[in-house]
């Protein structure tokens, strides 16, 4: 059997570090080895031309033989924004390309953003913060949020910097606990 090669588009740094250290997860709770590789994209801009780019260029010649798996993550938010006339990422185009190259997409879809997933793990991040946990923290969406359990903390909460240093300390038990029906596809294919 073609060993199994797990890929993974990302937006950005935040989602790249968080990814790492979920998939490391599910493959310590289903004792698998599999290969995983994240690709951070850098942005949604031109999500079908980067993902196919990378896929075709730095991931399929060096796994030929390889049982090639591909997740495409992606906060919702950007993709509900009241009249809105053309979202910023055509998914059925990302799946025809990806399709051109024999494999299909399963999607990774954070509800809203990375950040409102970050706070499914409230106590992780308070503990880390150095700050007890708040009975409710302002802000309109997960971003603002985090900025403000942030700043309670001292600290500035900026999208993609530093996020390693508390995505290390959040248990992933309780992460994924909380988002499981959101995972079931990543996990089942760890």
């Amino acid at each position: 059997m073609a060993k199994k090669i797990i890929v993974v588009f990302v937006e950005g740094d935040s989602e790249e570090v968080f990814y790492s250290k979920l998939c490391k997860y599910l493959q310590t709770i289903k004792g698998t080895a599999n290969k995983i590789i994240i690709k951070n994209l850098k942005g949604i801009g031109n999500y079908e031309s980067k993902a196919y780019a990378k896929l075709k260029n730095e991931v399929i010649p060096k796994f030929k033989n390889a049982n090639i798996i591909v997740f495409c993550s992606y906060d919702t938010d950007v993709f509900n924004i009241p009249f809105q006339q053309k979202p910023p990422v055509d998914w059925k185009k990302v799946e025809s390309k990806i399709s051109t190259l024999g494999y299909n997409i399963i999607h990774l879809r954070a509800e809203k953003s990375i950040e409102d997933w970050f706070l499914k793990d409230i106590n992780g991040l308070c503990s880390f913060l150095g700050i007890t946990v708040p009975k409710k923290i302002k802000g309109r969406n997960g971003f603002e949020k985090m900025k403000n359990l942030f700043l309670k903390g001292k600290k500035v909460y900026q999208k993609g910097f530093n996020v390693g240093n508390f995505v290390d300390k959040l248990n992933f038990d309780v992460l994924f606990s909380a988002l499981e029906d959101d995972l079931t596809d990543l996990k089942s294919n760890m």
